[in-house]
C-alpha cells in the first residue's frame, strides 16, 4: 500500500504534533479558526514523549488549605532522543501567517526539521517541523508543585484528544510516553490580574481552557 503523502504548496509547513497539537480543537484555537486541513496519523523515528520542559508562571495557581499558590514553573509534554523508539503523533499543515502564531505559542521549544524521520507519511514541496525544548527550559527531578506543576487542564486537552482517536493510537500513545508525574498535577486557574507566561515572552496566546468559543 502507497504511503499516504502530503504536498505542500508555497509558504506552507508540516508540522507534527505528539501533545496538544493532536488536538484539533487546540490548534484552531490558536489560528482563531476551525482547523480544517490535513491531519494524518503517522509514526516517527527515535523520539519519545517525556514531562521535561517547563514555561515560567507567575499567573497560573492552585489552593492548598485555601491559600494561592503560583509555581514557580509550569511542565509540559516534550520529546526526547531515544533509540528503537517509533513515536506515534499526527501531521498537519500551516500557512506561513499561521506558523508564525504557532511558533509564538510554542516559544519555549526550538523547531526541528524531522522531515526524514518520518514514516507512514511522505512530506513533499517543503519540511515537517517538530517542536523540541530549548535548553535552557528543561527541568527534570521536580519535588514539588511548588516547583515545577503540571496542568489538569492541559491534561484534560490531551485525554479528550485521545478519545477521539482509535484505539490503536491511544495505546501507542501511552506506550510512547512517560508517565504523568502524579504528584506535580495541580487543578490549575489563570489569574486574569497577573501578565500570562505568553504575555510575559511578548504574545498573545491564551491557554485553551480560558478560551471561549
Amino acid at each position: 500500500m502507497e504511503e499516504p503523502t502530503i504536498r505542500l504548496g508555497e509558504g506552507e509547513t508540516a508540522v507534527v504534533g505528539y501533545g496538544s497539537l493532536i488536538s484539533v480543537p487546540s490548534i484552531g484555537k490558536t489560528l482563531g479558526r476551525e482547523y480544517d486541513g490535513p491531519f494524518l496519523a503517522c509514526h516517527i523515528e527515535g523520539w519519545r514523549r517525556s514531562w521535561d520542559v517547563s514555561m515560567p508562571n507567575q499567573a497560573f495557581y492552585y489552593k492548598e488549605q485555601g491559600v494561592r499558590v503560583y509555581p514557580e514553573k509550569i511542565l509540559y509534554l516534550n520529546v526526547r532522543p531515544e533509540q528503537g523508539v517509533l513515536m506515534n503523533c499526527v501531521v498537519f499543515v500551516l500557512k506561513s501567517d499561521e506558523i508564525e502564531a504557532m511558533h509564538h505559542r510554542e516559544w519555549i521549544y526550538d523547531r526541528s526539521v524531522v522531515t526524514g524521520s518520518l514514516c507512514d507519511l511522505r512530506v513533499e514541496g517543503g519540511d515537517a517541523i517538530m517542536y523540541v525544548a530549548r535548553k535552557q527550559h528543561i527541568v527534570r527531578g521536580a519535588k514539588s508543585p511548588r516547583e515545577a506543576a503540571v496542568r489538569a487542564s492541559y491534561l484534560r486537552i490531551l485525554n479528550q484528544a485521545l478519545q477521539k482517536a482509535d484505539p490503536v493510537f491511544r495505546a501507542e500513545y501511552e506506550r510512547t510516553t512517560d508517565p504523568v508525574p502524579e504528584a506535580l498535577v495541580i487543578e490549575d486557574t489563570l489569574d486574569p490580574d497577573r501578565p500570562s507566561p505568553w504575555a510575559s515572552a511578548g504574545h498573545d496566546y491564551l491557554p485553551e481552557s480560558q478560551l471561549r468559543d
